[in-house]
């Protein structure tokens, strides 16, 4: 049996995960795209913000990609006067919004990839009552793709509860129900779109301050204008890991990765620009199982990662793998 303190297969899902069950939900590509006339005008801040970085790059358009946008806004900390502070107070608040609203989605699931996730989350379900902990989930999405599906299925809804890894309490108690003896072990390291600062609390993440809020709770309305906790795209992390929350999360995904018996990443490509990843996830190198990744066989974001891995690589849509291993 399994120790109940670890875990023997781990998940490890990116953002091609998502976008091969819901293609309506964007990777850093398609947000990429939306710079900057597509950024909707509820964010004008960021709109003219992105406009004016265009013209000093006379016009080239790779100078202003999501990554390098986030990491201009979230590291400044040295403002002339209170006027620039609060700019880039709106800046920070409008950037975030907008990543935020480009990936949250309601949109359902089509039939075949809903029966297709159903399968591999019931292949994915513990019964931690029993001491047993077979499978986990670790996430670099703050989207609630597996929540929603979870919570649209009757049968999984029912029986089945997330547990994230650490507790996070609904804001509205009505909310809160006795815990499933089936649960859907999720560790999500970047956050969530449906988890929130508690009102009232300083700007720390810490794991008391933290709380989950979802569309059908009495709480939703008194939450939905503020910024859900996640972490962006950007090499300016490292406000957002002041607290206890992401590193605790970070703790328990290192500890099980370590101790795991096979890993295996869904959709998920070990991009170059985030070396913190590459270097936390490359020391489990010699339990990586399977790196599914859709991509031409000729490109060279897969020559790189064959190169980077072995044969471990495969070239498939993440959707298409699960519905021949489950």
């Amino acid at each position: 049996m399994q120790n109940s303190n670890t875990y023997r297969r781990i998940f490890v899902l990116g953002s091609g995960f998502s976008k091969s069950f819901l293609p309506s939900l964007p990777t850093l590509k398609d947000l990429n795209a939306l710079i900057p006339e597509g950024i909707p005008d509820e964010f004008p801040h960021l709109k003219e913000y992105c406009r004016n970085f265009l013209a000093l790059c006379n016009g080239e358009k790779e100078y202003l990609g999501v990554e390098q946008l986030a990491t201009c806004i979230l590291s400044a900390q040295i403002f002339p006067g209170e006027r620039e502070r609060l700019y880039q107070a709106n800046l920070r608040f409008e950037l975030l919004r907008f990543i935020a609203n480009s990936i949250r989605s309601e949109k359902p699931l089509a039939d075949d990839a809903a029966a297709v996730l159903r399968k591999f989350l019931k292949a994915c379900i513990n019964h931690a009552s029993a001491g047993e902990r077979e499978t986990l989930i670790l996430s670099f999405n703050y989207d609630t793709l597996i929540e929603s599906a979870i919570a649209a299925d009757p049968e999984l809804s029912k029986a089945v509860s997330v547990d994230y890894g650490v507790r996070i309490d609904p804001a509205d108690r009505s909310a809160i129900r006795e815990k499933c003896e089936q649960t859907i072990d999720l560790l999500k390291l970047h956050g969530s779109l449906n988890w929130f600062l508690l009102k009232g609390a300083n700007g720390e993440l810490d794991l008391k301050n933290i709380c989950q809020v979802e569309p059908y709770d009495r709480s939703y309305p008194i939450y939905r204008e503020d910024t859900p906790i996640y972490i962006p795209m950007a090499h300016a992390k490292e406000s957002f890991l002041r607290g206890s929350l992401f590193n605790v999360l970070w703790a328990k995904a290192d500890y099980y990765l370590k101790n795991a018996e096979e890993i295996n990443f869904l959709g998920y490509g070990f991009p170059k620009t985030d070396v913190n990843n590459l270097e936390f996830l490359l020391r489990h190198r010699k339990r990586i199982a399977n790196v599914v990744i859709f991509e031409n066989e000729d490109h060279p974001h897969l020559i790189r990662l064959r190169r980077l891995l072995g044969k471990c690589v495969i070239s498939r849509d993440a959707k298409d793998y699960l519905s021949r291993v489950f």
